[in-house]
């Protein structure tokens, strides 16, 4: 009855759900192409628009001249090679746009509608929030860029990138709470569930400085990536480092989620549901192991490191969905 009662207000957040999973992945390819400081000014609404003659082009280009990227690193770029590191980053923002428009006027119709009880409503605001504030994050991370140093803080990627997250998990658990109103109860499973998202969580930080820093990028063997550091400096800002903690992690939260999938495969007290969803979670995660020893060893090719990132996200996700019906 319930899930029936809100099955548009369900549809409509899983779109954004999936809408906000969308960016991340051009967001990761912009990263990974050096795109992401091509534009270097911030119009909200009539930046929607991209060049449309060769004088837009060369006053998009003139700003770009201006800022440390061209000056230290690309100086050598014409018109044409600007163009192609152009594209990726309007692509990334005005897809941020339609998730606002998305966002914005169904839920003005279903309030009008009177779809929202005031609880719901609430979670819409906090929603709408987050997004709003991801949006400024992300040119405040941009910014960091376009001073002296040709390259985003790692701290402030980590942010927008964790802010993302937290929109789309927050959708997602608004969206699965009016499909399931009523857990099963479960403190056991609940609660390691509970620790395997901070540990994932932690992970997936750490994951952000390391793409920041661009710490993955190197000659590594097999050996290496399991090796420990000559020597271990700032955990949060050298490279090798961040790199080696990202690792452990990972290779921790394996260890813990093999221990719950054979701990619980076999007792009567798991729902089915719950094995299944316990399944899920540790398939993820053995794939998203498999993901980043391969993209270390295949020296970060883009197409799967912006897949470790996605799957980085689906893990966290199936864990919330674990956490919510135990």
């Amino acid at each position: 009855m319930t899930k029936t009662k809100y099955k548009a207000i369900i549809n409509w957040l899983f779109l954004g759900y999936f809408l906000i999973l969308l960016m991340v992945i051009i967001g990761g390819i912009t990263r990974l192409t050096g795109s992401g400081l091509s534009m270097a000014d911030w119009k909200p609404i009539m930046g929607a628009i991209p060049p449309l003659n060769e004088a837009d082009w060369q006053e998009k280009f003139e700003l770009y001249k201006a800022t440390p990227e061209f000056k230290i690193i690309n100086k050598d770029f014409n018109l044409e090679d600007f163009k192609s590191i152009f594209w990726w980053e309007f692509i990334h923002r005005d897809l941020g746009r339609l998730i606002g428009l998305i966002f914005i006027f169904p839920f003005l119709l279903f309030w009008i509608q009177g779809r929202f009880d005031k609880k719901l409503l609430q979670k819409m605001f906090i929603i709408l929030t987050l997004g709003a504030f991801q949006g400024l994050l992300g040119w405040y991370m941009v910014s960091s860029g376009l001073d002296k140093i040709p390259h985003v803080s790692h701290y402030r990627l980590a942010a927008h990138f964790v802010t993302a997250l937290s929109a789309m998990l927050y959708i997602f658990w608004v969206a699965i709470s009016l499909i399931y109103p009523y857990s099963t109860p479960n403190k056991t499973i609940n609660k390691q569930g509970k620790r395997l998202f901070v540990l994932v969580l932690l992970q997936i930080i750490f994951g952000a400085f390391t793409a920041g820093l661009k710490a993955g990028f190197g000659n590594f063997d097999f050996i290496a990536i399991f090796s420990i550091p000559n020597q271990i400096k700032d955990w949060f800002n050298h490279g090798e480092s961040v790199l080696f903690v990202h690792r452990y992690i990972g290779l921790f939260i394996l260890i813990y989620a093999t221990y719950i999938f054979f701990r619980t495969k076999k007792e009567d007290n798991v729902l089915p549901h719950q094995k299944t969803a316990i399944l899920v979670v540790y398939a993820l995660i053995l794939l998203q192991v498999s993901l980043g020893i391969s993209t270390l060893l295949l020296a970060v090719p883009i197409s799967l490191a912006v897949l470790h990132q996605v799957v980085a996200v689906l893990v966290i996700t199936s864990i919330l969905y674990l956490i919510k019906r135990s």
